[in-house]
């Protein structure tokens, strides 16, 4: 019986240690993913930015009509 016990703390440990870790990784990718989120957002302005420029064309830039 007291080895059954044993056994029993052994794998209560074990499964302790595994749900630490388990844990630690969660929130360690829980970071990236905030990070990453940030990077698009930061990606997302730049792209409406260059988007905004593209439409504001001087005159001068512009070409002549095809029948001109």
């Amino acid at each position: 019986m007291e080895k059954r016990l044993e056994n029993l703390e052994m794998l209560s440990m074990e499964q302790d240690n595994t749900i630490e870790t388990l844990n630690r990784e969660v929130h360690r990718q829980q970071l990236q993913i905030n990070i990453l989120i940030q990077h698009i957002e930061l990606l997302k302005t730049q792209i409406q930015s260059i988007n905004k420029e593209d439409l504001l064309v001087s005159e001068e830039d512009e070409n002549p009509p095809p029948h001109y």
